[in-house]
Order: structure tokens, then sequence, then C-alpha cells
């Protein structure tokens, strides 16, 4: 395959989230194969290092740390001299298109030649909206969510008016894509999230580490909380186990506090951030997902990839994508605190089981393996190129 142009577009490049993930494997696999791969990012966390490569070039529009506001329609403000109001929409337009100038001048150093630009998240879409209309330049937008988590927030207004115009509007899921065809977009696609690992780990190992895993950002929508209550209920019939929760966040605190509630100090530990949880899943028996929204979660594909059973809540249709149920784990209505202790239990006092659903974890981990993704992702540049 001939040298590609890959910019991937980013609103925090270096902000440690489950899209920044996936962009850096895949920016790491485009390396690897000769391609030139950027980054664009619409804003930075100042002096926080990245999942990126250093010899990958980052361009950031808002270095100074500018955020932009949601838009404020002027003429009724005008009429109603708000004018604090308008003059904040005055700023964001003039700021607006000077920095769409400058995507324009970043662009125009690629010449005639073809660019392939991944819209990680929608909110970019705004930064590059002129870029629409320029032959040589393709784009493709993503949304590393479930339909349902979008429409909780203005991320499914500025779908449903930046991504019907792209080359191509990948999803995570199916179902997803589904939904957006039926309500009209012709672009739909669906492409996994690669895993950045995949190591075999003996099931009979895992299952003598006697650790159950758990790993995100300690925030509510997380459910760490739920975890934590429902591994203090199971707790009393599995001794010697013990849950690892690893990860940093703002419920830290609230969470140490219901830890101590339950008399689990010596039974639940929050790990802080990691930067290698590879090691860390080799090290524990089974992973607990309690998320109340999601979208592929990159967490369940990396645990499935070291052969662990997985137990998660069914907080959006890529949970199924990835955990089959009886087969390699469970599925669990969010929330539901009884029967989640119940499963962890289960896994945990049935060997027979654990084995048997590890075995098929790493089995069926196979379908996110990055060599895989990478070339279904080749795939779609040719299909895209030339048009």
């Amino acid at each position: 395959m001939d040298s590609k142009n890959i910019v991937f577009l980013i609103n925090e490049y270096n902000n440690h989230g489950g899209a920044q993930r996936v962009a850096s494997i895949l920016t790491e696999e485009f390396l690897a194969d000769s391609h030139n791969v950027a980054i664009l990012s619409i804003n930075e966390q100042k002096n926080v290092p990245s999942y990126f490569s250093e010899e990958v070039p980052v361009k950031v529009l808002h270095p100074d740390g500018y955020r932009a506001p949601l838009p404020i329609e002027l003429s009724s403000n005008l009429k109603a001299f708000k004018l604090r109001k308008v003059l904040k929409e005055l700023k964001r337009r003039y700021l607006l298109k000077k920095k769409r100038d400058e995507v324009m001048r970043f662009f125009e150093s690629y010449g005639s030649e073809e660019v392939f630009v991944v819209v990680i998240q929608v909110y970019g879409m705004q930064w590059i909206q002129p870029l629409l209309y320029k032959r040589n330049v393709k784009i493709i937008g993503q949304s590393h969510e479930s339909v349902a988590a979008s429409k909780g927030s203005h991320r499914y207004k500025r779908i449903l008016s930046h991504y019907r115009q792209v080359s191509k509007f990948l999803l995570l899921t199916e179902k997803d894509a589904d939904y957006f065809q039926k309500i009209g977009f012709t672009n739909t696609g669906v492409m996994y999230n690669p895993a950045p690992f995949r190591q075999f780990n003996a099931p009979e190992v895992l299952y003598s580490n006697k650790k159950i895993i758990s790993s995100g950002r300690l925030i509510e929508d997380k459910g760490f909380d739920v975890l934590i209550e429902a591994f203090s209920v199971a707790a009393k019939d599995m001794p010697g186990w013990t849950l690892h929760i690893y990860g940093d966040g703002p419920e830290e605190k609230s969470l140490k506090s219901l830890i101590r509630i339950f008399g689990m100090e010596e039974r639940i530990f929050l790990e802080g951030q990691t930067e290698d949880i590879q090691s860390a899943l080799a090290a524990s028996s089974f992973f607990v997902l309690t998320s109340k929204a999601e979208g592929l979660p990159m967490s369940l594909i990396e645990a499935q990839s070291c052969g662990l059973p997985c137990i998660s809540t069914d907080c959006a249709p890529g949970i199924r994508e990835i955990v089959t149920e009886y087969e390699d784990g469970y599925i669990t209505p969010v929330g539901d605190i009884p029967l989640l202790a119940r499963q962890i239990k289960r896994l945990a006092k049935s060997p027979k089981i654990f084995l048997e659903f590890s075995e098929n974890s790493f089995m069926n981990s196979l379908k996110f393996e990055k060599k895989l993704i990478k070339n279904q992702w080749y795939k779609l540049f040719e299909e895209l190129g030339g048009q």
C-alpha cells in the first residue's frame, strides 16, 4: 500500500480517555507501516503526557486553554439588551473563523495529496467544516459511545448536524449504525476498537490469583460504588478474594469512605492510575465493569485479550459485541447490586465455569486484534480514496 496521510482530530490529545487510547494504538500501527500521521487537537492539558509517541507531530488550536462555548442566538439577545451574551457569542464566532483559517493553512501543507481525517470526537467538526469542500480531504467521523449515551448530551445534535456530510460515519456497533441508517444517514459503517495487546494467560493461573479487577476514571457514571457494595455483599462467601480498582478521579474520596463503611479496607483497594494495565490484568482473575453508559469499552476488550472472564452492566449495545453471556462472562442490568453480587460469587466459587469462560474469552477477543482492525482501516482508505 502506498504511504497515506492520516490526521487524527481530537478534542484534547493528552486526555487519558478511551478515545485517545484508540487513536494512539492506530497511530502506532500506521507509523509502523510508514504512513504519515499527525494529530490536530482542539485543546491540551498543561504538562500532562499523552499516549502518543513523541515522533508524532501535534498541532494544538487553542494552547491558551480557551474552550469554545455553545452557540448563542444573537437577535433575541440583542433585542433583550443582553450585551454580555452577545459579546460572548461574537468572540466565539471571531475565534472560530480565525482557527478555521489556521486549520486550512495546516492542510495546505499537504498540497494536492490525499489526506484522511479521522474525527475521533464530533465536537471538533466545527473547526474543520471548510474541509468538507476540499476534494483531496476525506473526513471519517466517529462516535465512541452508544446512541443512547449521545442523546443525553449536546453530541447527538452535533452528529446530526455534521456527520451526514462526511465521507464515512463509523459507529461501534451494528445496532447503532442501523439506527442512523433508519433516520436517513447513507454513509454509516462499523469499526471496532483495537486491543493494544493480546496475551495468553493460563486460566488455572488466572483463577489462582483470586483478584477481581476493574478500571476507569473514578466518576459517578462508572458505577464503582455499585461494584464496591456488590463485592461487599459477596465477600463473606469468597474468602481470600480481593477487589482492585485502577484509575483516579473526583470520586476517590467518597469511594474510600464507602470502603470504610463496609469494613472492606483489607479486601478492596483503590490502586490509582497505572501505566501498565496489561500486567495488572495478567495478575488478576476476572474483570467487572459497572458503568451506567459506555460505547465499546476498551477496558473490557483489554481484559478479554488477556483471557479474563468479564462481568458487565448492560449499559450499551457494545457490551454484547464483547461479552457473550454464559460463554465468556455475565451481563447484568445497570445498578442491580444483588444480581451482580451473585455473579461475582458464582465466578469466584466455580473453577469449572471460570476455566471455561477464560478459554472462551481469549478466543473471542481475536476480533479486536489490532492487526485485523488496522487492515479494516486500510480497506476503508482504499474505498474512499480518489472519490
